[in-house]
């Protein structure tokens, strides 16, 4: 039973058939074939692409479908069987802007590397630094986010409606020295990005800095004469935050903020903080 990996009851069952038929009644297998699943063939491959755009909201849904374009009823928990055999799982669909250009944003993937080449220009022998660059805004504005506990038992997260906030600027390096630079200000405007380029510029001053950032209102645009001499800029296309890495840094700092509360004993007005940043 151990050597062969199945249990005793198959051991038995054997030896029973090599004691009345031989070999040959043991080796012989006695299996008439499984049934034909009910999505199959075309129907899979329909089933699939509805999955992928997200059809079924509900393993009812993609109940309702199967039995419409097969005439056949599966069970709920037959449907959510198939849906698993596939790949599917259940997911929280990422918000996408009505006007996001699907076609603008592969056509960045797959041409990243020239468009690369053409803001570097003729940088020859200099050192060049990737950057991607976005910003997140953190406030007294408790954030509300799921947490394990026991099935059955509502859990509670304190909640204070305070309205104070600031933005914190963030720029990670891609590949070369991986280096972040980060920047907290109480407001967020033109100017300020400039202040923040500037710091990016000032991290390294002998190279060349190519910035790839949103196509944001506050953000500067490749012809601002306020852009730093050292640095490029390459907008993402419109609407298409799943282009910029930085977007997922900022989840990862505000994980810990999560269903807490932040006392201020004297919060100060926001023009005192914003002189003080853009004096700094």
């Amino acid at each position: 039973m151990k050597i062969a990996g199945v249990s005793r009851q198959t051991v038995f069952s054997y030896r029973d058939k090599l004691v009345a038929g031989g070999v040959a009644a043991l080796l012989k297998r006695g299996w008439g074939g499984a049934r034909t699943p009910v999505v199959h063939g075309a129907v899979l491959r329909e089933f699939l692409a509805r999955l992928e755009s997200g059809a079924f909201r509900q393993a009812r849904d993609a109940q309702r479908w199967i039995k419409k374009r097969t005439r056949k009823t599966l069970s709920e928990s037959g449907v959510r069987k198939v849906m698993r055999r596939v790949g599917g799982r259940l997911k929280v669909p990422r918000k996408s802007h009505v006007k996001k250009d699907r076609q603008a944003a592969a056509e960045f993937r797959q041409g990243l590397a020239e468009r690369l080449a053409e803001v570097i220009g003729g940088a020859v022998g200099q050192a060049v630094r990737i950057w991607v660059l976005d910003e997140h805004r953190y406030g007294l504005l408790p954030i509300i986010g799921r947490i394990w506990a026991r099935r059955g038992v509502r859990v509670h997260a304190p909640y204070k409606t305070t309205y104070q906030w600031g933005y914190l600027h963030e720029a990670l390096e891609v590949d070369g020295r991986h280096a972040v630079e980060l920047l907290f200000t109480p407001g967020i405007n033109q100017d300020t990005h400039a202040v923040f380029l500037e710091q990016i510029a000032q991290s390294d001053p002998d190279a060349l800095h190519v910035v790839i950032m949103d196509q944001a209102g506050f953000h500067l645009r490749p012809n601002d004469s306020r852009l730093p001499a050292k640095v490029r800029v390459l907008s993402l296309p419109p609407y298409c935050p799943e282009l910029n890495p930085a977007e997922w840094f900022g989840r990862v700092v505000k994980a810990p903020t999560i269903n807490r509360i932040y006392k201020v004993a004297c919060p100060p007005k926001r023009g005192q903080l914003k002189s003080e940043v853009l004096r700094h």
